[in-house]
């Protein structure tokens, strides 16, 4: 079924227009694989498909992962020029400007538009924080990292929340990877946020934001990085178009300068 599938995608893609999509990722054994994905017009609606995840044997340059997709194309007879544009991440052996992946499908398709992930883009702004708030954000991290760095001590927590009666009785931990974790993360500690003070009344990070009135500051970055989850499943799913993307973006842009006002 799985090869039928393919097949008949691959017919589709040899006579008409389509995206693509790509990202190189490392898995927990350390294997790193290509994840390729495409977008096309059928029967008048949008259709988004995977159309392979491969994975790359030894070192993973824009070399290797442009060889990984032409090899495809070549074999399936799926010509270069039907791609009409790509999008990637940041990495710069995706969007370097002079040896990137996407810079090399460009040489061999001048007609391909080269798109920056607009949700990527997003994160990486999101990023970009002012210093009060980022060591008041580091420091819940570091918290949150001492809590669950054993067993015995995410236990004790459990039943220190328990004996607290509070609605939750474990954080959340947040990894770079899931970009909505940081805005998880910053929720939960919020809502148990006394619980934490007296837990860990002895730890340097919680001491630093008692110091600072770091409920309110913790308060003020759960609600912004809420607002950001928001945007960024806002502009994920089927039929999403760059003209969608537009205004979720300038949507939020005037909610902030509200935000601001008030």
């Amino acid at each position: 079924m799985r090869e039928d599938i393919e097949k008949q995608l691959v017919e589709k893609l040899k006579t008409r227009n389509f995206s693509v999509q790509m990202d190189e990722s490392t898995l927990r054994d350390s294997e790193a694989v290509l994840i390729t994905y495409v977008r096309y017009i059928d029967e008048g609606h949008f259709a988004e498909k995977m159309l392979f995840c491969k994975r790359l044997e030894s070192t993973t340059t824009s070399k290797d992962i442009y060889n990984k997709l032409k090899n495809y194309l070549d074999v399936n007879d799926i010509p270069m020029k039907n791609i009409t544009s790509c999008a990637a991440d940041g990495a710069p052996n995706m969007m370097g400007k002079k040896n990137g992946c996407l810079k090399l499908m460009k040489d061999a398709n001048p007609e391909m538009i080269i798109v920056h992930c607009v949700i990527h883009k997003e994160n990486l702004v999101a990023k970009n924080i002012s210093p009060v708030l980022n060591e008041v954000l580091h420091a819940v991290i570091k918290c949150v990292n001492t809590i669950k760095a054993s067993a015995k001590c995410e236990r004790l927590f459990k039943l220190f929340c328990e004996e607290q009666n509070e609605d939750h009785e474990r954080l959340l931990l947040h990894t770079k990877l899931r970009w909505l974790s940081k805005g998880n993360c910053l929720k939960r500690f919020m809502q148990l946020f006394d619980a934490i003070n007296v837990f860990l009344s002895e730890k340097l990070e919680m001491k630093y934001l008692l110091i600072i009135d770091g409920k309110a500051f913790v308060s003020y970055l759960a609600d912004i990085f809420e607002k950001l989850n928001i945007l960024n499943k806002q502009l994920q799913g089927p039929n999403k178009t760059l003209v969608d993307a537009k205004a979720k973006i300038f949507g939020f842009i005037t909610k902030i300068e509200l935000y601001q006002k008030h």
